[in-house]
């Protein structure tokens, strides 16, 4: 009996060691499972630099187009200022839109001139500049703001006027004559941009009109190399006699006569709309404070006392309207996408009248706004 029981109990130790053995090495091995599962954790943080690469040249990729488009400075002719050579920009804009004719348009290449033509000012930020100071060479014709903002500086100091005008973008409007100065602004603007919205409409019709022609429903594969071209266009530089015209300052002592002389220069430099078409404009509402038209009577006060001569940096910070340049930079970008998506030439006319020309005015439209 006492033999069975000791073969019992020396099973049984043996079993509860063999146990105890087994639980150990469990115990044992459960460290280098979960160090397994450790680095199979961080394997992927090890790889995760790998997949930031891209994520790195995206940035230099989506840069390309905007580098080769956009001018590092930009080249003011000899006698011109900073004001008249951005001011030349859109009348080199405005020109190119006037000589759009829909007749002249009977391939698919020449609809692709017309759109290369009017799409390369759209690759500078400038164009949007150009517009502001465009409305500024009409504030300036406004002879009483002309001699308030005189007064003022003989008051202030020329520094400190200068300091106001750009810490107080509405600040220019409310002086005497400065609300004339504005609706002049205005209404070359809004003439401007009706102008450009109607040709935008013949070519959104011609877009129709052309699908019962054979040429205009060839379908395409180049569509990527002819967006490629669209981005890659180099924006023209400022034209020396448009610069030189449209950099013109209020005179020493402003008369209706030399203002009236200022005004028919301005008038050839840029010949999108003409004196009647601008006073045939009608302000349905007052124009909103610290609009990209306050901006321009800004830019006309400093222009009254010569700034644009001798202080670029005053001039340019003032001519940059953020949701100006913005709805610029919009239009461009959608052209892009539109181009990119059409096959047939008819879409292509399509993509021209929506964008830079219908967006275009319609970024001009909402200066009041």
């Amino acid at each position: 009996m006492s033999k069975k029981w000791l073969a019992c109990a020396v099973a049984t130790l043996f079993v509860s060691a063999g146990l105890a053995i087994s639980v150990d090495a469990s115990a044992q091995q459960r460290p280098k499972a979960s160090a397994t599962k450790a680095n199979a954790k961080k394997a992927p943080a090890r790889k995760a630099p790998a997949k930031k690469a891209p994520a790195k040249k995206a940035p230099v990729a989506k840069a390309v187009p905007v580098t080769l488009g956009v001018p590092a400075g930009l080249a003011i002719p000899a006698g011109a200022n900073t004001l008249g050579a951005h001011a030349a920009l859109y009348a080199a804009y405005a020109a190119d839109v006037d000589a759009l004719t829909i007749g002249s348009v009977t391939t698919g290449r020449a609809l692709t001139l017309s759109t290369e033509r009017i799409a390369r000012h759209l690759n500078s930020d400038r164009l949007a500049l150009g517009m502001v100071a465009y409305g500024a060479a009409w504030a300036a014709t406004q002879d009483e703001f002309v001699s308030e903002v005189r007064k003022l500086e003989a008051r202030m100091g020329r520094d400190a006027l200068i300091a106001k005008l750009r810490s107080e973008i509405a600040f220019a409007r409310n002086l005497p004559g400065g609300e004339q100065a504005a609706q002049l602004a205005a209404r070359a603007i809004l003439a401007d941009a009706a102008k450009i919205q109607e040709e935008g409409d013949a070519f959104k019709q011609a877009a129709y009109d052309w699908q019962k022609y054979a040429w205009a429903k060839v379908s395409t594969s180049d569509s990527r190399a002819r967006n490629a071209a669209l981005r890659t266009l180099v924006a023209p530089v400022p034209a020396t006699e448009a610069a030189i015209t449209l950099s013109a300052l209020p005179e020493a002592i402003v008369t209706p006569q030399t203002t009236q002389v200022r005004a028919a220069s301005i008038q050839r430099s840029v010949r999108l709309s003409n004196q009647s078409t601008r006073d045939s404009i009608t302000l349905a509402e007052p124009i909103r404070a610290w609009s990209p038209i306050d901006r321009m009577i800004s830019l006309a006060a400093l222009s009254a006392i010569g700034g644009p001569a001798d202080r670029k940096e005053d001039t340019e910070a003032l001519m940059r309207d953020p949701r100006l340049v913005s709805c610029v930079n919009s239009s461009r970008l959608n052209m892009q996408m539109c181009n990119a998506a059409t096959k047939q030439p008819y879409e292509r006319s399509f993509c021209l009248a929506e964008h830079p020309l219908g967006e275009i005015a319609k970024c001009m439209a909402k200066v009041v706004r």
